[in-house]
């Protein structure tokens, strides 16, 4: 996970920008509610369901093994969740605060 911020002395909680990377075995769903947590600095048990926005298994499919094999190899989806602007592409997840 790395805080792409302009301001590299920023806290956490008054970063506007994060990239997560997507690890080995997490699931694309599972990414954008860590990053999203990690963002806004909130537990993850506060943050509002994933699946009130997007459906956490249609997510993961686009991201799946067998889709990345596909004519689909740049799949990315980008909606809002919990106050955020969240993108994913790939293996990697861009979460950014909503202005």
């Amino acid at each position: 996970m790395t805080n792409d911020s302009s301001d590299n002395n920023e806290t956490a909680s008054q970063a506007t920008e994060l990239t997560y990377e997507i690890g080995e075995g997490e699931s694309p769903s599972e990414a954008v509610v860590r990053a999203t947590a990690a963002l806004t600095n909130t537990p993850v048990i506060d943050l509002d369901p994933l699946y009130s926005v997007m459906d956490p298994v249609h997510l993961d499919g686009l991201f799946s093994e067998s889709s990345r094999r596909t004519d689909h190899k740049e799949n990315s989806v980008t909606f809002s969740f919990n106050g955020c602007c969240i993108s994913v592409a790939g293996d990697t997840v861009v979460v950014r605060r909503s202005e």
